[in-house]
C-alpha cells in the first residue's frame, strides 16, 4: 500500500458515536510554532530578550544572553532555551519575551513545553502587565502559567501576583514521573473575573476576583508573554553535584486564543478510535479516526505532500492536536478525520485530542495511549479455485488453496500501532528506502499459541501502514473458532484477534 493511497483506504471507515455538546469555543489569534532552520534565532517580530546577570531579581545565578548558543530553533519545530555551565559557578541561559511586540488581554494562553530537570533548575512560562514600566511590579500584575523547581520534579505551579501583597498559588502533581520526561501543555483561561489553570487539559486551580490586588481586569492593560529557564535563586536554591549540564527547555509552540464568534467543530464523545478496527486502543504512531460534526468544510482524501514526502499537519484549514502536538492528516471530511498519533505523545496519561478548523478550536476529547496497540486492517482478496476469501479479514497469504491459511504459506498482516520504530520515523513521513525501520529479529508473532517465522516487520519504503510478513505455523489452536495472535515488537506486546475465524471458514 503506497503512502499516497493510504488516505483513500481509510476514507471508507464509518462512524458510530453519539454527539456531545461542544465546550468553550476558541479562535486562534496568535501563535508561534517555532518552525525554522536549526540554529536560527526566534522570530524578531514576536520575541525580544532580557539580558544580563540576575536581570530580574530573585538572586538567580544565570546570565541571560541573546546568543544562538542559549536561544535558538532546533530545526525540529522547537524553541530551545539552552542552559550551559561553562565554568564553576557560571551559568548562561535565555529569557525571551513579547514585550512591545505582542500583548494579550483575556482568552486562552497555552504552550507545549519539555522542561529541564535537576536541582537548581527553574523554568517558567508566564506573563506581566504591559504597564510594568510605569507602575512597576507587582502593581502591573503577574500571571505564572507554569513554574517548576528542580527539587519538585513532578509539580507544576500556577500563580498570580498583584499589589497589596496579593499572592495566590496552586499546584498540579503528576501521578508519577517528572515533568521533564516529556512535553506537557500548560495553559490558562483568563476572564475578567477569574483565571483557570491547566496542565494537559486538566483543570487544577481557579482564582477569582474580589480580593484586593486583583489587577487582572484592568482595561487596556494587555500582558506580554515570557519564556525562560533560570538557574538558582531564592526559591529553587543553587545547583548541586547531582545537576547535569547542559540542559534544555524545549518549547513546541505558544498559542493565544480568544472567544470565537462562529460555530466550533464538534468531536463525538468516544469518537476517537483506531482507524483499522474502530477499537479504543491507540499508541504513539497509530493511525486513528475522529468522528464528529463540522470537522472540515470539504472532503480531502489526497493530503499527501509529494514535495515534502510526508502527510501534512495542516490541510484545507484543518489541524488535529494531540495534547497540543500537531498530527499528520491522512483524510478529511465534515464527519471524519483520519490522522497519525504523534510519536512523542505521552503514554499512560490522558491526552486531549482537538480539531482546529479555520482557527476555531473544537471541544477536547481525552484518550489514553499505551506503548503499543497492534491492530490489523481488513482485506477482501479473491483466491484461485472455488473459494472466495471473505473470511480472510486480517491476513492475506500467497498461493492460497483453501479459504484459510495452511502451514507453510507465506502471509502478511497489514496494521498499525505496532509500537516504536527503531530508528524512529518522523511524524507523517513514510519509511525511507534505507535503512528499514525494523528487522525480523526485533519482531515476533504467535498465532493460536504457535510461533510464526517472521521474515519482515516494519514499514516498507513509501508506506506509513506497517506490515508483518511471516510463514504461517503448524499447530495453531483455536478457541470457539477464533484465532488470537500476539505481536511483540521491540519488547512491546499486543494482542489482535483474527476474525472472522479462519478455522471455521468454508467454501
Amino acid at each position: 500500500m503506497a503512502a499516497a493511497a493510504v488516505a483513500m483506504m481509510l476514507a471508507g471507515m464509518a462512524g458510530w458515536a453519539q454527539t456531545a455538546p461542544a465546550g468553550t469555543s476558541w479562535q486562534l489569534v496568535w501563535s508561534d510554532e517555532f518552525n525554522g532552520p536549526a540554529g536560527s534565532l526566534p522570530n524578531p517580530t514576536y520575541w525580544t530578550y532580557d539580558l544580563g546577570t540576575d536581570c530580574c531579581g530573585n538572586n538567580e545565578l544565570e546570565t541571560y544572553t541573546n546568543s544562538p548558543e542559549n536561544v535558538h530553533l532546533d530545526g525540529l519545530g522547537h524553541l530551545d532555551i539552552h542552559i550551559e555551565n561553562p565554568s564553576t559557578g557560571v551559568y548562561t541561559s535565555g529569557r525571551v519575551k513579547t514585550e512591545g511586540l505582542f500583548g494579550v488581554e483575556y482568552g486562552r494562553i497555552e504552550a507545549r513545553i519539555k522542561i529541564p530537570r535537576g536541582q537548581g533548575m527553574w523554568p517558567a512560562f508566564w506573563m506581566l502587565g504591559n504597564n510594568i514600566t510605569t507602575v512597576g511590579w507587582p502593581a502591573c500584575g503577574e500571571i505564572d502559567i507554569m513554574e517548576n523547581v528542580g527539587f519538585t520534579p513532578g509539580t507544576a505551579y500556577g500563580s498570580l501576583h498583584g499589589p497589596g501583597g496579593y499572592n495566590s498559588t496552586g499546584q498540579y502533581q503528576l501521578a508519577s514521573g517528572a515533568l521533564a520526561d516529556g512535553f506537557h501543555v500548560y495553559a490558562v483561561e483568563w476572564a475578567a473575573d477569574a483565571i483557570a489553570f491547566y496542565v494537559d487539559g486538566n483543570l487544577y486551580e481557579t482564582q477569582s476576583s474580589g480580593a484586593a490586588g486583583w489587577v487582572f481586569n484592568v482595561s487596556s492593560n494587555p500582558f506580554f508573554i515570557i519564556l525562560n529557564a533560570a538557574v538558582g535563586g531564592d526559591w529553587p536554591g543553587p545547583p548541586d553535584s547531582t545537576t547535569v549540564f547542559p540542559q534544555d527547555m524545549l518549547v513546541d509552540y505558544v498559542r493565544v486564543y480568544q472567544a470565537a464568534t462562529v460555530p466550533a467543530p464538534v468531536i463525538n464523545m468516544g469518537g476517537i478510535v483506531d482507524a483499522a478496527t474502530f477499537g479504543p486502543a491507540l499508541a504513539p504512531g497509530s493511525l486513528a479516526s475522529i468522528f464528529g460534526e463540522g470537522l472540515a468544510t470539504d472532503v480531502n482524501a489526497g493530503t499527501f505532500d509529494f514535495a515534502t514526502n510526508a502527510f501534512p499537519q495542516s490541510a484545507s484549514g484543518v489541524q488535529v492536536f494531540v495534547n497540543g502536538a500537531a498530527a499528520p492528516l491522512l483524510f478529511l471530511s465534515p464527519t471524519q478525520i483520519n490522522f497519525a498519533v504523534p510519536w512523542d505523545s505521552l503514554v499512560g496519561t490522558p491526552a486531549n485530542v482537538e480539531v482546529l478548523l479555520n482557527g476555531v478550536l473544537s471541544n477536547a476529547v481525552p484518550i489514553t495511549l499505551t506503548s503499543t496497540a497492534p491492530s490489523a486492517f481488513g482485506a477482501v482478496i479473491e483466491t484461485p479455485g472455488p473459494y472466495y476469501s471473505q473470511n480472510m479479514s486480517f491476513i492475506e497469504c500467497l498461493n492460497m488453496t483453501q479459504p484459510y491459511p495452511q502451514p507453510g504459506e507465506y502471509c502478511t498482516i497489514w496494521g498499525n500501532g505496532f509500537g516504536p520504530t527503531n530508528p524512529a520515523l518522523t511524524d507523517g513521513t513514510p519509511a525511507a528506502a534505507s535503512p528499514l525501520p525494523w528487522t525480523a529479529n526485533q519482531c515476533s508473532l504467535t498465532i493460536g499459541g504457535a510461533t510464526a517465522n517472521v521474515t519482515y516487520c516494519g514499514a516498507a519504503p513509501g508506506e506509513v501502514i506497517y506490515q508483518m510478513n511471516f510463514v504461517y505455523p503448524s499447530g495453531v489452536q483455536t478457541a470457539n473458532c477464533a484465532v488470537n495472535a500476539t505481536i511483540t515488537i521491540n519488547g512491546n506486546a499486543g494482542n489482535i484477534s483474527m476474525w472472522p475465524p479462519f478455522a471455521c471458514a468454508g467454501p
